[in-house]
């Protein structure tokens, strides 16, 4: 249960077992025997990982099937952070943040034409049996609009 668990909890906050073992002060080799079931941490270690996962220990280790029971206070802070919070934290790329913040300020009528367009643009891609399509970004574009003056 531990192993599988941990798992979900690395991979729901974005981390790779590499990230996590630093988080923590361990090895890679660790993490992935704690979620390969070879071996299981000790309590301080698994404290910690619950700590950093935002989850409780009684989740990670089945005893509760609500993964906030017992939460830390930053777990419970994590909710509470603003939704513009998390997308600058997750996306790198500057077109990526403002395509979807724009996206999620839409109206719903919006959403839905913005949704029908991706759709139809990923079947044609199909069709056509295009692989990779990149646009390109804003700065290329304005760059490209600069040399050309």
């Amino acid at each position: 249960m531990l192993s599988q668990r941990l798992r979900t909890a690395r991979k729901a906050k974005g981390l790779t077992q590499e990230e996590l073992a630093e988080k923590v002060q361990t090895t890679k080799g660790t993490i992935s025997n704690y979620e390969n079931n070879h071996s299981s941490p000790p309590n301080e270690m698994l404290a910690q990982l619950a700590d950093i996962l935002q989850v409780s220990t009684d989740w990670l280790l089945g005893r509760v099937d609500d993964e906030l029971a017992s939460s830390s206070a930053a777990a419970v802070q994590s909710h509470n952070r603003s939704l513009e919070d998390l997308l600058q934290e997750k996306i790198d790329d500057p077109d990526d943040y403002y395509f979807l913040d724009g996206y999620l300020e839409a109206s719903e009528e919006e959403k839905k034409e913005i949704r029908r367009y991706w759709y139809d643009l990923k079947k044609q891609m199909r069709v056509h049996q295009v692989k990779e399509s990149r646009t390109p970004s804003l700065y290329a574009i304005t760059e490209k609009i600069k040399r050309e003056k």
